[in-house]
């Protein structure tokens, strides 16, 4: 079974074991698609609701959890579905799992490797570790990395000018 991460519980909302989720996704879609979701290990599921949006969270609720005593003990758990539930990824989109691990290539020599993905609200970022043990992040957009080749777990760079000769 492949699971991918959905969101994670940050909070509580209200006294009704209603919990605020921190959406991994980009379209806001309804939650009780992706059921039962699951902890990381796939040993708990969970069915989950959801019931509305507050700023940048979903509000859910959790079938059986009915009052925020309960809910609480929920908050940091990271929410799993599995992968065949999700929506097929367009051209030149991808799940943070796929892009996590990739080696990355530059001018057909291998430069590195994928360590995470980031957010920080202006754009997703990749955090790349060179062959040489260099940690850095890049902006993932087109220009930085023209070719993404899930199927073969390779990723195309090209740093910009300011940083090659700090990485090479």
């Amino acid at each position: 079974m492949s699971l991918i991460a959905v969101g994670q519980i940050v909070n509580v909302h209200g006294i009704k074991g209603v919990m605020k989720v921190k959406p991994y996704l980009v379209n806001a879609c309804d939650f009780s698609d992706f059921n039962p979701l699951t902890d990381k290990d796939g040993k708990k599921s969970f069915v989950a609701t959801l019931v509305g949006r507050q700023k940048d969270c979903w509000l859910i609720s959790i079938k059986g959890i009915t009052d925020r005593t309960t809910a609480e003990n929920f908050k940091g758990l990271v929410l799993y579905a599995q992968r065949d539930k999700l929506p097929q990824t367009n051209d030149n989109e991808f799940y943070y799992c796929d892009l996590v691990g990739l080696n990355v290539y530059m001018d057909d020599v291998e430069f590195g490797k994928v360590l995470r993905v980031l957010n920080y609200g202006a754009g997703d970022i990749l955090q790349i570790k060179t062959l040489k043990g260099q940690t850095f992040e890049l902006s993932f957009s087109q220009l930085n990395f023209p070719k993404v080749d899930i199927e073969n777990k390779q990723i195309q760079i090209v740093l910009p000018e300011d940083m090659k000769g700090r990485l090479k």
